[in-house]
């Protein structure tokens, strides 16, 4: 049960770990996903080339920064924010930095996204910026505040994209606050979101295919059971988890302020 003195939990998911176990489970499967759809969005029309990127919750190993570059898709500005300590700079890192320039390319840890003043100095207005799997490790205080910052450095062109864990009845031990899927959508109504679309990131296949089978499909069960022979249960609820956001276990949520806020 998570522990409900905490405010903040600062676990980090580790490709390093995963491939020291020989296995990719769905947890991170669901993260590599995720940041090829924001690369998938910075692609279109060469986005990438003007693009202001704010990854709150970057990650000690910066994935998604380190994803783009490795596609040749370097953006115009990239900054990363993170709860976690200072990490050692990486070659990887100072190949970003000498091909994107000083002040274009910047970390910031021991960052706490929930302070009202948090992105004040940053001088930047973002046109996209990420918040994966951050939220469900801050209280609700904290998490409306993060909202709330999100909405301030953001404008109407601004692309916002936040995964969430949606909660089924039984939270993760390093999860501070887990909310429902209407819970959630709700949160961000409130907080002034139009939201654009919702993608599930990994489900439960025991939620899902009584969903899946339901919907009279029959191109679409066919190719699950012919796909459920070959793929374990990791790959599966990948698979399926973006045609069913409602059911699936972990939730993308895209989104826009809303209003004429420039």
């Amino acid at each position: 049960m998570p522990d409900p003195g905490r405010t903040i939990d600062k676990t980090h998911l580790s490709i390093d770990q995963a491939e020291d176990r020989g296995f990719i489970h769905r947890d991170y499967l669901a993260h590599c996903f995720r940041w090829s759809h924001v690369v998938k969005h910075l692609g279109k029309k060469k986005l990438y080339k003007k693009a202001k990127i704010l990854d709150i919750g970057c990650g000690k190993e910066i994935p998604l920064i380190k994803t783009l570059y490795t596609m040749k898709m370097t953006p115009n500005v990239y900054i990363g924010v993170d709860a976690n300590k200072t990490v050692c700079k990486t070659n990887i890192q100072d190949k970003i930095y000498d091909k994107m320039g000083g002040g274009n390319f910047e970390l910031f840890w021991n960052f706490d996204a929930s302070n009202p003043t948090a992105f004040q100095h940053l001088d930047l207005t973002p046109n996209v910026i990420t918040c994966f799997e951050v939220l469900e490790h801050n209280t609700i205080p904290k998490v409306i505040q993060i909202l709330a910052n999100i909405h301030k450095i953001a404008n109407k062109n601004t692309t916002i994209f936040i995964s969430t864990p949606i909660f089924n009845g039984k939270a993760a031990a390093n999860h501070i606050n887990e909310m429902t899927y209407e819970q959630m959508h709700t949160l961000l109504k409130t907080s002034d979101f139009d939201i654009m679309h919702t993608y599930g990131t990994f489900a439960s296949q025991k939620e899902i295919e009584p969903v899946l089978y339901e919907t009279g499909s029959n191109d679409l069960t066919i190719a699950y059971e012919y796909l459920k022979d070959y793929y374990d249960s990791n790959i599966l609820s990948c698979f399926l988890a973006p045609l069913f956001p409602r059911y699936s276990r972990n939730v993308l949520w895209e989104v826009k302020i809303c209003g004429n806020q420039t």
